[in-house]
């Protein structure tokens, strides 16, 4: 028997789909406060499904209508994502006991493709354009969507993580043996750039987005195109260009990774070429570009990756390497990125 078989009855019968043909587990990962797990079913008439049944505290009912109207809005943009399935109650999910636990479960229609391998340089340019019209279609929803929660990527809100995330290094710091200027030089960058960005914050245009716009959610046809976006579970409200600043530097360091040169300039230019593919797709106003230098430098110096870094050579007393990553870190906070003076 199917692991969690009769719960997927349930799903089926609530969701009103037909008899399963096909069963296939996509993902499971069961931890003591976040349940996910994925399955790819296949009805009798040959349509495909991916049923998710999750169990965490940062997604909300709430939140769960909010990424069903968000799929909707830009599904009926036209761009190819998850359609989610409303249940006879009217609702996208259905709420479920699982071992004693309550669990939220979803339905959506499973799209074909294939994660990318890697990242190449026309790929990050199909992804700006995506991202772009992502948020140009979001920026002109007729009404908001009522999300609780914000992106992963959010300044300035409830959860700000890269903030959370540069106070864990700087306390590591002051007994790390990095050199003292380099440090102060460091943190002084950081607060002057955030106090700039918080005093215009309010005036950016956002709305709903994706929130993980990461390779492994990008679908890729048998040409190598991108053919679609999957997985809304960490959609939630961001400013646009933040939110554009924060997926970017994730692929720009995602590229660094990949290639062999020993300074960020494969990073740089994969950035570059998201940017030119977003602009396309939805042009950046005047004061979003005057931001973009420092959301950018922000991102590539404080990025939870990058941060686990420096914090990895701490603990292991390699304070030669810690001061070349902080030297690094300044390096980004100082760049002037390109597209910023379009």
């Amino acid at each position: 028997m199917f692991d969690d078989e009769a719960l997927l009855n349930k799903i089926r019968d609530h969701f009103q789909l037909p008899a399963f043909a096909g069963l296939c587990r996509v993902q499971h990962e069961e931890e003591p406060d976040d349940l996910r797990i994925v399955v790819k079913v296949t009805t009798s008439d040959g349509r495909s499904y991916a049923v998710r049944m999750m169990s965490n505290s940062y997604s909300t009912l709430e939140d769960l209508a909010g990424q069903a109207s968000l799929c909707g809005l830009l599904s009926g943009g036209g761009l190819n994502v998850p359609t989610r399935l409303y249940g006879s109650d009217g609702r996208p999910y259905l709420i479920l006991s699982r071992k004693g636990h309550e669990v939220r479960a979803t339905v959506e229609t499973w799209l074909p493709g294939k994660e990318p391998e890697s990242l190449t340089i026309g790929l990050a340019e199909q992804a700006g354009e995506w991202l772009g019209a992502m948020h140009r279609i979001a920026g002109q929803a007729p009404a908001p969507i009522p999300f609780t929660s914000e992106s992963p990527w959010s300044l300035f809100g409830q959860e700000d993580e890269l903030d959370q995330d540069a106070q864990a290094l700087e306390e590591a710091l002051q007994t790390g043996g990095a050199e003292p200027p380099l440090m102060r030089e460091l943190f002084a960058l950081y607060r002057e750039k955030r106090s700039r960005l918080r005093a215009g914050w309010p005036e950016l245009p956002g709305g709903p987005v994706q929130g993980d716009f990461s390779l492994n959610n990008l679908l890729m046809d048998e040409n190598g195109c991108l053919c679609g976006v999957i997985d809304f579970h960490l959609a939630g409200t961001d400013v646009f260009v933040g939110h554009l600043a924060g997926e970017a530097s994730f692929l720009a360091y995602a590229a660094d990774k990949e290639n062999a040169e020993t300074s960020e300039a494969a990073g740089d230019r994969y950035l570059e070429a998201l940017m030119a593919g977003y602009e396309r797709c939805r042009p950046l106003n005047t004061r979003e570009r005057s931001v973009l230098n420092d959301l950018i430098g922000l991102r590539r110096a404080f990025a939870c990756y990058q941060v686990d870094e420096v914090l990895g050579e701490i603990k292991a007393g390699n304070t030669e390497q810690v001061n070349q990553k902080l030297k690094d870190m300044i390096l980004y906070l100082k760049k002037e990125y390109r597209r910023t003076d379009l």
